[in-house]
């Protein structure tokens, strides 16, 4: 069984409430990113080097559209549309190095 049979574990973040920490110019808008992604995920590399996998998601409200960043040995965190852009999710998460690769990305 791969870290990703078990979705459920991976999908859901709090509510957001908007990320924290410095932040970086993003060249797409989340719905881009989250369209981006897909369906069916993708893989890419972290700004410090680490293979990364970004889902598709929804935060525990059932409402809100995220982005799941699974590394080699853990889950980074999630990315919505209130904190995409910050290095720092609304769950306090570093993010940062997920979300400005996967932007850079496409």
């Amino acid at each position: 069984m791969s870290e990703f049979d078990e979705k459920e574990e991976y999908i859901t973040m709090a509510h957001p409430s908007g990320g924290k920490g410095n932040t970086f110019r993003t060249k797409h808008s989340f719905q881009q990113a989250y369209t981006h992604v897909g369906a069916k995920g993708i893989k890419f590399t972290s700004t410090t080097g680490e293979q990364i996998s970004a889902t598709q998601g929804i935060a525990r409200d059932g409402l809100t559209k995220t982005i799941v960043f699974v590394g080699q040995n853990s889950r980074h965190g999630s990315a919505c549309a209130a904190c995409w852009g910050n290095r720092v999710d609304c769950n306090k998460s570093r993010i940062g190095q997920c979300a400005e690769a996967l932007d850079k990305s496409f």
